[in-house]
């Protein structure tokens, strides 16, 4: 059975790029579920850690806010 990973925050050591992902499946997307590479300035290498509680329930109101504009 598939198990998706756990959220990850990805940050940029050499500009002030970040972002939270939560995948939903274990078939993750490029620069959507994973980030090989600063979406500011493109460096390669980033900083991946497990997301913190607050940086997951912000992405979760950030995708509910979303629908509701839908």
């Amino acid at each position: 059975m598939p198990i998706p990973p756990r959220p990850r925050t990805f940050s940029c050591p050499a500009c002030d790029w970040k972002r939270t992902v939560i995948p939903l499946s274990d078939c993750l997307m490029e620069g959507i579920d994973w980030h090989s590479s600063c979406a500011k300035c493109q460096r390669t290498e980033l900083i991946s850690r497990p997301a913190t509680q607050a940086e997951i329930m912000k992405v979760r109101l950030a995708n509910f806010m979303h629908q509701l504009r839908l």
